[in-house]
């Protein structure tokens, strides 16, 4: 016959034949006739034997009474006042020299810091640390523009033409993020070998409004990237956007682009006040307010990371077919959430 060993049956048993009048050394001996010679020592039958006694048969609690137990003294108020300090001073410490410093264990460490709140992140990249001017003036610009905005409406984001360059590698690797794959727990794992971009590329301007790509100009192998290189593909902007809008004005225009030398260079302004056109005002260091690069150059080159061009020209076909082949409506996004960003600043 097998027996419960849970101490609570033992306990009801001892209670029983207390009241049956038997004496201790009796209780232990059919205790341990029944349970085994280890399941309980005498001086235990004693304890409650006694506590029995002292209750009266049929009122004694069976289940221990709550302990209060080894204080915590990892995650006293003191402990935690001396960890938070510690960690203002250093930020960067490991839960094993705070540890070493606390003289505790590592788990208590582990427990002080989860009790704090704390937890390790990494330091966010941004591209520039703008200074108190650059911040005044993206205030000021971004403010300019969402007056136009206010006044104009959806009319103003569609008379604006972002444009800008970027290179074009014939091989980019996929990123790590792209090769994620579903796997069973027991399937083995892929590597996955560091590459670099190929030496060859190519430089791609485009140029594009709310709805659709006006203009991809590639600039000519063995090309020099100078100050005058950027005119080229505005004159051929001209005539583009006048067969792309035949009902629009060109010289209602505005164009929008970065504080790039070529965009910005004497030689650009003229030209670009010839055509009549305006430019829209840029603060500095601020990729996050360019459409082409928070939006347009970005998913292309993710569509054509893993994909090997053996020449220019196949290269430049798969970018000239991807532009057009996306939804007008993702363009218009990106323009979109220029007002947004605005908003913010």
């Amino acid at each position: 016959m097998a027996f419960v060993s849970d101490t609570r049956y033992k306990r009801a048993v001892i209670e029983f034949l207390v009241a049956e009048k038997e004496s201790m050394g009796n209780i232990h001996k059919r205790l341990c006739a029944a349970y085994g010679s280890c399941v309980v020592d005498r001086s235990t039958i004693g304890c409650w034997v006694q506590r029995v006694k002292a209750s009266g048969s049929g009122e004694t609690d069976l289940h221990d009474q709550p302990q209060s137990g080894h204080p915590a003294t990892a995650t006293s108020p003191d402990m935690l006042q001396r960890a938070d300090g510690i960690i203002h001073v250093d930020r960067r410490i490991t839960s094993r020299q705070l540890a070493v410093q606390l003289s505790v264990s590592n788990g208590s460490a582990m427990a002080i810091i989860d009790t704090l709140g704390y937890s390790k992140v990494c330091t966010r990249w941004v591209p520039q640390n703008l200074t108190a001017e650059h911040r005044r003036q993206r205030k000021a610009i971004c403010s300019e523009l969402l007056e136009h905005f206010d006044a104009e409406g959806e009319a103003f984001l569609s008379r604006i033409v972002t444009g800008d360059e970027t290179w074009a590698y014939h091989y980019e690797p996929e990123t790590k993020r792209q090769s994620v794959e579903w796997h069973h727990p027991q399937s083995p794992r892929k590597k996955k070998f560091k590459t670099t971009p190929s030496a060859g590329k190519v430089m791609i301007t485009v140029f594009r409004d709310i709805d659709v790509v006006i203009l991809v100009d590639v600039m000519a192998r063995g090309e020099t990237v100078n100050l005058d290189v950027y005119i080229k593909p505005l004159q051929k902007l001209k005539q583009c956007y006048w067969q792309v809008r035949p009902n629009r004005n060109p010289g209602d225009m505005l164009i929008q682009h970065d504080n790039a030398r070529p965009h910005t260079s004497l030689r650009t302004q003229e030209a670009i006040a010839k055509f009549g056109w305006t430019v829209l005002p840029h603060p500095p260091n601020s990729p996050d307010l360019a459409p082409s690069d928070f939006h347009l150059f970005g998913p292309p080159k993710d569509a054509l990371c893993g994909t090997r061009f053996e020449v220019d020209e196949s290269m430049i076909r798969a970018v000239r077919t991807w532009l057009p082949e996306q939804e007008t409506s993702w363009y218009g996004e990106g323009t979109h959430a220029l007002v947004s960003r605005w908003h913010k600043d």
